[in-house]
């Protein structure tokens, strides 16, 4: 999980990378994580792409797995167990 701090203030970047082209998909900077953002950030990225058949890496933060689960594929960066995965694959 990266989180951005400027002065007193932490951001917490989420963003979608084209695998094949590396080009910046969608991207939101947020002043805290949790379920609602994560999941607002999955429906915008739904609205603008067609992700049926995409596989997400997300690391180890709850909300993020949360959000995908109904969203397509997952896949850890953080090298999980092939059963741990298993649970966020559709």
């Amino acid at each position: 999980e990266t989180v951005i701090q400027l002065d007193d203030e932490r951001y917490w970047p989420y963003a979608a990378v084209g695998t094949g082209s590396n080009d910046l998909l969608h991207i939101r900077l947020e002043t805290t994580r949790n379920n609602a953002i994560a999941d607002r950030f999955f429906a915008e990225l739904r609205d603008k792409y067609d992700v049926d058949d995409a596989i997400f890496l997300v690391g180890g933060a709850a909300p993020l797995q949360r959000a995908v689960a109904n969203t397509a594929s997952v896949s850890d960066t953080n090298d999980m167990e092939l059963e741990q995965r298993q649970k966020y694959r559709l």
